[in-house]
């Protein structure tokens, strides 16, 4: 599974993993500290640490592929692109708690002690999502094109492949689907699908028409197998494997030129990206 609804909300299971360790974290320093009077600040400095830990986490992101970036620069302010460099927000976050807990062992003591016991619950979890993403190759559900003929992804192998989850009602999908198709058309080393999910052939030919969309590999999957089969519980999602046909990231949500670029270079290390 690499994605899942909670009601009307889908997350990424990394997401989730994430939320649940942050409030774990805090959850474990507000028991420790219930009975101090110093447990406002103890908390006001987990919420300092999280913000700063999020903004470096972006921020770095930002700067390192700043390329990406120059084109449309209100993708900055666009977190939901998923543009972010975990390693850098973790890091910021243990600094300025680090900072804040100096010279204090009550400090110290809450804080490694809600560390140890929240890394000792997600690490198991977390080592799992691992196993499950590296164990997601190139779906075998048989597909049509808008042709009608039948495609086999698999056939795809040998080649790193970029799979993109979408529908016609999906505005996010539809947003990014011009960052793709520039993608598509820069980068003939990889080959990009577009599986429509839950439509008929008729409406999914409707809505290429009716756009200036140059899109290659557009697929039918009315039943939403092929979703289903790799885990994928929202649109729009994307794939990226490697050219052995293994899952090597995935991304929820819309993407953006920056993060697509990132992505790629993920799965596309031989030959070097050329823009869009």
């Amino acid at each position: 599974m690499l994605s899942i609804a909670v009601g009307p909300i889908v997350l990424s299971i990394s997401q989730l993993i994430t939320l649940v360790g942050l409030f774990m974290f805090w959850g474990i320093t507000y028991l420790q500290t219930r009975n101090n009077v110093q447990q406002k600040q103890f908390l006001d400095y987990i919420f300092t640490a999280i913000i700063i830990g999020f903004l470096t986490a972006r921020l770095t992101f930002i700067i390192a592929m700043w390329q990406g970036y120059q084109e449309n620069w209100w993708q900055i302010v666009n977190i939901s692109d998923g543009g972010f460099i975990p390693s850098t927000g973790w890091g910021a976050s243990a600094l300025v708690l680090m900072f804040y807990a100096r010279r204090n062992k009550l400090f110290i003591k809450a804080y490694f002690t809600s560390a140890l016991i929240t890394f000792c619950c997600l690490i198991i979890p977390t080592f799992f999502a691992v196993i499950y993403q590296a164990a997601v190759e190139l779906p075998s559900s048989p597909l049509r094109n808008i042709e009608g003929h039948e495609v086999d992804l698999r056939r795809y192998k040998g080649t790193p492949v970029v799979i993109n989850f979408w529908a016609s009602w999906c505005p996010p999908c539809r947003r990014e689907m011009p960052v793709l198709e520039a993608a598509q058309k820069h980068n003939p080393e990889l080959v990009f699908v577009f599986v429509n999910q839950g439509e008929s052939l008729l409406s999914v030919k409707s809505f290429i028409d009716s756009t200036a969309l140059d899109l290659k590999n557009v697929l039918i999957d009315p039943t939403s197998n092929v979703s289903r089969e790799t885990g994928a519980a929202g649109l729009p999602t994307t794939l990226f494997y490697n050219e052995k046909g293994q899952l090597v990231t995935s991304h929820m949500g819309e993407l953006s030129q920056a993060s697509l670029r990132y992505y790629l270079n993920q799965i596309n290390s031989v030959v070097p990206l050329k823009k869009g």
